[in-house]
């Protein structure tokens, strides 16, 4: 009889909550909310809303007891667990919170054969500090059957531990006997431990590398120290350096926005490259003008500004596909003269727009966060770094913050041929003018993901059924894709997916529906390809239009890399005559 009463009334308070706003948020209505989730009374399409809540809001009993409720056997569906759980990772990054109470279940969630669940688990061993989890971190840290990612983050939230098995796990990782690939993840380990001794097996471990594994992450984990680029400096002195190791290293400090001067001075040493030129005098302005207009050709140019190893299009889109840490570059050749365009590459903080400058700030732990402010409030500063990774970073932890600069270095230029600057600059300065350069009009897909890992099951002739489809390409998270980008006339090049070891390739894009209607896709090639609009299956050869509702929604392509007659792919989103459908196509990073 008594929660005939009492549940009705945690109804009420669940519906004034969920409109009261944020500031006027008391801890009481926020125990009501736990309260009415433990009840098992809150209507399904609201558990999700009171989740977030909890987790936005709680306090560390609160968020103690989302968490065993997210854990418990006869707990949430599976979805509902990753919310809380991701929830409560958000919560503890930017609010500094851990909940209270057993946290012990996580050592079953990084043992699950969900790789999303396994993944989560790890994090949040480290974000909590979870001693308990200590051997079966140190397991997968050096488990050579593990994936280089994972183990890369169970040596680190080993370290956020505190166990003592951290020194003698990451000491087997540096070993010489070990592949480059893990010794670099070992020093990079090493650099939350002690600096200096980090510094000294990175220089050996750099003394005898090859090309054949990028030392990207490892110098990153030195730059993330203050003291990082300076002991490394130092330890590399008196080494002698593969040339091309030294510019693999410091193409990476440059794709981060690093120039920090002891470091680069040393490798640029080892590389045989000057970093720091002097500025150009009029007459060399001019001169490099004249060649540029002579002898530049903006195709080749394309091509240069889309490598990944100068990282353009990780800072800056092009039809709005691209990073957007930098501007948007689609305009920049219509309003800036070349002279403008050579001096942005070749000296970047001559003129650096304010909502891109750069902010620094370093934490009581002596880490080092540099990007662009996306957001800041009292309690966090939400910081995009060059990577397009949102960095959020308490306010409590902030040390130290200084603002100027850009996140694009010199030096880019240190790895391209005279020609190849010149085809580069003539590139970048005809974007936007009318030509094949110009702003496009046509709602072509410029944005991609691309499937990253094709089950083996789904390589076949045969295209998926529903339910593969749903659970194997449709269900999956960001992490099973990678981004690639149409060029300005919109045609995706098949090459830059060569590393998709699969005759099958699947390709995402998303379309923001804002009012109701039929959309159609055209295509560049139709043989061997077939198109989802959201879960609506078309062949390549057929017409394909579908009805879509207001929303955010994706369209999926299947490419069967044995029929394609073509080396590119474009495909356009459009609407029939007669179709009341708005919408645009998804650009961004």
């Amino acid at each position: 009889m008594l929660n005939r009463w009492i549940f009705p009334g945690l109804l009420i308070a669940a519906t004034l909550v969920l409109a009261t706003p944020k500031a006027a948020f008391a801890q009481g209505a926020t125990d009501a909310m736990v309260r009415l989730l433990q009840s098992g009374k809150l209507p399904d399409s609201r558990v999700g809303t009171v989740i977030g809540m909890i987790a936005e809001r709680g306090n560390e009993e609160n968020l103690g007891i989302l968490f065993q409720e997210a854990t418990k056997a006869d707990g949430f569906n599976p979805q509902l667990k990753l919310e809380a759980l991701s929830a409560l990772k958000k919560a503890s990054e930017s609010r500094n919170l851990v909940p209270a109470g057993d946290l012990s279940a996580i050592s079953g969630m990084i043992s699950s054969e969900d790789p999303t669940l396994k993944t989560l688990g790890i994090e949040l061993a480290g974000l909590w500090k979870v001693q308990a989890t200590a051997d079966t971190l140190a397991a997968i840290a050096l488990a050579n059957d593990q994936p280089l990612k994972l183990r890369r983050l169970a040596i680190d939230s080993l370290i956020e531990t505190g166990s003592d098995q951290t020194a003698a796990t990451v000491a087997k990782l540096t070993d010489a006997s070990q592949p480059l690939s893990i010794r670099y993840v070992g020093v990079a380990a090493l650099t939350n431990i002690d600096i200096q001794q980090a510094a000294q097996a990175a220089a050996e471990v750099l003394a005898s590398a090859d090309t054949s594994t990028d030392p990207a992450d490892m110098i990153d984990a030195f730059l993330a120290d203050t003291k990082g680029p300076d002991a490394l400096a130092a330890a590399l002195k008196d080494k002698m350096l593969d040339g091309d190791v030294a510019k693999m290293c410091l193409r990476q400090m440059y794709s981060v926005g690093r120039s920090d001067a002891s470091l680069v001075d040393v490798l640029s040493t080892a590389a045989g490259i000057d970093n720091n030129p002097d500025p150009l005098t009029d007459e060399q302005l001019q001169s490099l003008v004249a060649k540029v207009l002579e002898k530049g050709d903006p195709a080749r140019g394309e091509d240069i500004f889309r490598r990944k190893e100068l990282s353009c299009l990780k800072c800056h889109a092009i039809s709005g596909a691209g990073g957007q840490i930098g501007p948007d570059l689609s305009p920049v050749g219509a309003t800036s003269p070349v002279d403008y365009v050579i001096n942005s590459i070749l000296f970047p903080e001559m003129a650096v727009k304010e909502a891109y400058i750069m902010k620094t700030i370093v934490d009581y732990d002596g880490k080092m966060h540099q990007g662009v402010v996306v957001d800041e409030n009292d309690d966090r500063v939400v910081l995009k770094d060059a990577n397009g990774k949102e960095l959020i970073i308490p306010a409590n932890d902030i040390d130290l913050e200084k603002e100027g600069g850009s996140l694009m270095p010199k030096g880019l230029a240190n790895f391209l041929t005279e020609e190849e600057f010149l085809d580069l600059v003539r590139y970048v300065a005809e974007l936007g003018k009318p030509g094949p350069y110009g702003i496009r009009s046509e709602p072509t897909i410029q944005r991609w993901r691309v499937l990253k890992e094709v089950p083996e099951g789904l390589q076949g002739e045969a295209n998926p059924s529903t339910g593969e489809f749903e659970s194997q390409i449709l269900g999956l998270g960001e992490d099973a894709w990678m981004p690639v980008y149409g060029k300005v006339n919109g045609k995706l090049p098949l090459a830059d997916l060569a590393e998709i070891e699969s005759p099958i390739l699947f390709l995402q894009a998303e379309i923001e529906v804002v009012e109701a209607g039929k959309v159609a896709v055209k295509m560049s090639q139709t043989a061997g390809v077939t198109v989802w609009i959201i879960d609506d299956e078309f062949n390549g050869s057929e017409p394909i239009v579908a009805d879509v509702l207001p929303g955010r929604h994706k369209i999926t392509f299947r490419l069967d890399k044995r029929k394609l007659e073509g080396d590119t792919f474009r495909a356009v989103v459009t609407k029939p005559s007669d179709s009341t459908a708005q919408y645009t196509v998804v650009g961004g990073s």
